[in-house]
């Protein structure tokens, strides 16, 4: 009986998961977005620290963070009008907005108040990251996009090595590889599904 029962849920869990795969849909959007706002900020700020510009790279975020995340939350609406949101789908959105909120306060706070350092930004933002990447594909079950936090990872490591001007650039690199060519890849995919069920 007992054996029964086992069968049962892993009957049950299994078709969880691939309902899960089916039905959590990426526009890709989010990413797309914020992988740009993010690199033309960096670039911005490479700009103005080889120029010696140093007026307060505060004012670049002030001005990028607040749009990403108006972005963000109507696409989110729109995304929720087309498509309802399935239980997995909440668990990504509560874990992406999450990090986006940790990785506010971290650049905000963080530096305001000192206990973080500038240059720690970026390194922590790439951690937090991997870790969004790799439970999102775990939660999807898609070994790419789990893969992905790899790169987020080893860019971390990489710009904790690297306190200079050249860090904004990797983060920029970092963002096209392992934000932005993710989210144009999602975006296709999700077309795709669209068309199909069209």
């Amino acid at each position: 009986m007992e054996e029964k029962n086992a069968i049962e849920e892993l009957q049950f869990i299994r078709k969880v998961i691939e309902e899960t795969k089916q039905n959590v849909m990426h526009n890709g959007k989010d990413y797309i977005f914020w992988g740009i706002l993010v690199i033309v900020g960096m670039l911005l700020q490479y700009i103005f620290a080889i120029n010696k510009n140093f007026f307060g790279f505060a004012w670049i975020w002030a001005i990028l963070i607040p749009i990403g995340w108006i972005y963000s939350f109507i696409n989110r609406r729109s995304q929720k009008i087309k498509h309802p949101s399935t239980y997995a789908g909440k668990i990504i959105t509560s874990l992406w907005v999450s990090a986006g909120i940790i990785m506010t306060i971290i650049g905000f706070v963080g530096t305001a108040s000192k206990i973080i350092t500038p240059w720690a930004i970026s390194p922590i933002i790439c951690l937090i990251g991997g870790c969004g990447y790799f439970v999102t594909g775990t939660i999807v079950g898609s070994k790419w996009f789990k893969n992905i936090s790899y790169g987020w990872w080893i860019g971390g490591v990489t710009m904790m090595f690297v306190v200079s001007n050249n860090q904004f650039l990797i983060m920029a690199l970092v963002m096209f590889l392992f934000q932005t060519i993710p989210g144009i890849a999602l975006y296709k995919k999700y077309r795709k599904q669209t068309a199909a069920l069209s």
